[in-house]
């Protein structure tokens, strides 16, 4: 009788409580009256920790934490099918949970193991963003089952129709699938559009767990090609040919001069005897300027060519390495993948 009253004093003095309690607190004080063996009370504390909904509700890894407690207080009330009920709600909550076998006997784990083995559960974890090169980089969902299941998974367009089969066989705790972005083996990556990944028991029954799907917006990436390398140019060159310069200064001397002959009649006698003359002279002048315009054209300076060489080769070089690099890049498709949220797909026949 007098454990029957402390009980029930711990009870009403934490029912007192509650309110002002949040949910961790009192999955903290129920286990400890689990560990001082206060069954009755720490049932009650468990489930008030476990009712407390959103936004006070405890995160999924404290009510893990909460349920395996639950379910060890059952049991150890012979409640049996409390016990399985609440292990039950465990694996559906996180298939990959184990309860410590450090704090809880074997009776308790193997309870769970059987729960485990007899509740199938079937999760897919999918980043949200991934871009990749087709055929050289990975699209991956994470496949995660409370038990071995054969599963299959289904890259279909959105109206249901399939595309390309990731995965078809046994899973037993997780399984990490891979899609190249390609629609076959070896073949060319999808058209950009909405698509769905479809994750199934396979046979399907009316029993197993329900299939799922994801959304899938696929897009076309444009490649990043590398940009074109400058030119060498002077300086580091050397002047690979000679100015121009004399070769124009001749031609405006020889211009000059011979519009002055013709200009300055004085210097020939009077004005009309002398005419052809002039002409004569300032012709003369003017294809003297002329020759020494072709006399000084431009030419290749050898030494200077030579010498820069190396640079120029260099320079080819690198440009054929980038030609080669943006034919890869352009040749690599990059794909973008956003996936949305995970949500129960029909069943098929």
């Amino acid at each position: 009788m007098p454990r029957v009253l402390t009980v029930l004093a711990i009870v009403v003095a934490a029912g007192s409580r509650l309110p002002a309690q949040s949910a961790g607190d009192l999955l903290q004080q129920g286990v400890r009256l689990y560990q001082k063996l206060e069954y009755d009370a720490a049932v009650t504390l468990l489930r008030q920790s476990l009712a407390r909904r959103a936004p006070a509700a405890l995160p999924d890894s404290q009510r893990a934490r909460a349920l395996s407690y639950l379910a060890a207080t059952e049991l150890f009330q012979q409640q049996r099918d409390s016990a399985t009920a609440a292990f039950r709600e465990l694996v559906r909550l996180d298939p990959r949970y184990r309860p410590d076998e450090l704090i809880f006997p074997p009776q308790v784990t193997n309870l769970f193991e059987e729960v485990r083995r007899s509740t199938k559960v079937l999760n897919v974890e999918v980043p949200p963003r991934t871009e990749l090169r087709a055929r050289l980089e990975w699209f991956t969902a994470r496949l995660i089952t409370s038990s071995l299941q054969t599963v299959q998974v289904t890259l279909a367009h959105d109206d249901g129709t399939p595309v390309r089969t990731l995965w078809d066989g046994p899973v037993a705790d997780s399984l990490l699938v891979k899609w190249d972005g390609t629609t076959s083996d070896g073949g060319t990556p999808p058209e950009e559009g909405h698509y769905l990944l479809r994750v199934a028991p396979h046979p399907a029954t009316e029993d197993g767990p329900p299939p799922l799907q994801v959304p899938l917006d696929i897009t076309q990436v444009a490649p990043d090609t590398v940009n074109w390398p400058a030119p060498p140019t002077a300086p580091p060159l050397l002047p690979e040919r000679t100015s121009a310069t004399p070769a124009l200064g001749s031609l405006a001397a020889g211009a000059l001069a011979g519009g002055a002959v013709v200009a300055l009649p004085a210097l020939f006698g009077r004005s009309g005897e002398a005419t052809g003359a002039r002409f004569a002279v300032a012709a003369t002048v003017s294809i003297a300027g002329i020759v020494g315009f072709f006399a000084h054209q431009p030419h290749p300076i050898e030494a200077n060519i030579r010498a820069n060489a190396p640079a120029r080769a260099e320079w080819q070089r690198r440009v054929e390495q980038v030609k080669v690099e943006n034919a890869k890049r352009r040749g690599s498709s990059r794909l973008l993948i956003r996936a949305g949220p995970v949500t129960v797909a029909e069943r098929t026949p």
